[in-house]
C-alpha cells in the first residue's frame, strides 16, 4: 500500500496520516477522524479508512 496515497481527497488526507493515528491509539473510524478528520466533509472515504485501520 503506497503511504502516500490520499484516502480523503477533501481534506487530503494520506494512508499515513492514517496510519500515525492508529499508531497514536485510534482504534475506531470516529477516533481517526478525531485526530486527522478524515472522512467528516462528504463521507466517501470512510470504507476505506475503516479498511486501513483494521489492516493495522
Amino acid at each position: 500500500m503506497d503511504m502516500n496515497e490520499v484516502v480523503c481527497g477533501c481534506l487530503n488526507v494520506t494512508v499515513q496520516d492514517i496510519k500515525n493515528a492508529v499508531d497514536n491509539g485510534a482504534k475506531t473510524l470516529e477516533e481517526v477522524q478525531d485526530q486527522t478528520s478524515a472522512g467528516t466533509c462528504c463521507g466517501c472515504c470512510t470504507d476505506k479508512i475503516e479498511g486501513i485501520i483494521l489492516s493495522k
